[in-house]
């Protein structure tokens, strides 16, 4: 009985110095992972090459703060609000002329970090950092349309870093850029453009699409995409061209609308869809509307005021040249023209598209 009691006890004290060492194995574990964390630096873990930045643009081992230089800078400072004032009155000093490319040292790596490691702190840091005009100046404002290319390729993470702190200050930058990646429904008509537009649709310029990572084109090229048939114009170069582009409101749509909760989904509403609004197709035509070209042998015909051959002539459209038929009732249509003139043209004159 005692040999048994004994075996017990010693079998017990066994699994209790086993799970103490394996506790402060874990804890130890966890101390090192912290500090890992905690010293993590604004160059740890990123690739300095020429896919986001020219390599020769990022000045590394140039400038010093608290004689360390900024790269090296630990991440958990920075999130400190007193070393950021501290930090960003640093940037703002400009004893040489060289210095106000410390701003633009700063963004470049904090940019960086966004793009490579989707880096959450790097976002709030840089949004911070960006509140200073001045800063701001000489640092993102210099990279909108890096950081536009980024939101467009990833809208999930700034919705969810930009509700999870209250923050815009990126999004004001972004927003001005985009312009020069979406394309507005005016576009079409102003540069002479015939296409089935369709509601909700929102189109990419299709230069831009090369600028964009691999990934994102792979991507984008299952959605669906629009032919557009161009008379010559200055954006064709005056000359008739055929071009296709891509439908990207999968992007902002039911897809990422599931990935977000309540507030992501109020901040989406009230931050973001509000300016895609500008760019979304909201198809104007209607049953009775259809575009048509005019077809004549003697090269141009005339768009009358009434529906009669004796009535006063209004414009000579060219035969080629798209318009609008808003009623085909009867042998006389009433049209709009590019130049937005409306009147009437006999039916024999015009060829349904």
């Amino acid at each position: 009985m005692l040999n048994r009691l004994l075996s017990i006890f010693f079998l017990s004290f066994l699994f209790v110095t086993y799970s103490c060492q394996k506790n402060n194995k874990k804890q130890d574990n966890l101390m090192n992972n912290t500090q890992v964390i905690n010293e993590t630096r604004l160059i740890d873990g990123i690739t300095i090459d020429n896919t986001i930045f020219q390599k020769n643009d990022i000045d590394l081992k140039k400038y010093q703060y608290n004689n360390q230089y900024i790269e090296d800078i630990e991440i958990k400072d920075l999130l400190d609000k007193n070393y950021r004032t501290e930090f960003i009155k640093f940037l703002k000093e400009t004893k040489i002329e060289d210095d106000e490319f410390k701003s633009t040292l700063v963004s470049q790596l904090l940019i960086i970090r966004m793009i490579q490691l989707s880096d959450v702190n790097a976002f709030y840091i840089l949004s911070e950092l960006s509140k200073d005009n001045d800063v701001a100046y000489n640092g993102v404002e210099l990279y909108g349309e890096k950081l536009t290319k980024f939101f467009i390729e990833n809208p999930l993470f700034f919705i969810q870093q930009g509700a999870k702190y209250h923050e815009t200050t990126l999004l004001n930058t972004i927003f001005p850029q985009l312009d020069e990646f979406f394309v507005k429904q005016s576009f079409f008509k102003d540069n002479l453009g015939d296409i089935d537009l369709k509601n909700g649709q929102l189109f990419l310029f299709p230069d831009k699409e090369k600028e964009f990572s691999e990934s994102f084109k792979r991507k984008i090229s299952k959605f669906s995409t629009e032919e557009c048939i161009f008379s010559p114009s200055l954006y064709t170069a005056w000359q008739n061209k055929t071009i296709n582009f891509i439908d990207i409101s999968p992007l902002f749509g039911e897809e990422l609308l599931i990935k977000l909760n309540v507030f992501e989904k109020n901040y989406f509403n009230q931050n973001i869809q509000n300016t895609l609004k500008g760019y979304i197709i909201n198809s104007e035509k209607t049953a009775s509307q259809s575009s048509a070209i005019i077809i004549d042998p003697d090269g141009y015909t005339n768009l009358r005021k009434d529906k009669n051959t004796s009535s006063e002539v209004l414009q000579n459209v060219k035969s080629g040249e798209h318009i609008e038929v808003l009623d085909n009732a009867g042998d006389w249509f009433l049209v709009k023209t590019k130049e937005g003139k409306e009147g009437y043209i006999h039916k024999s004159r015009i060829k349904s598209k």
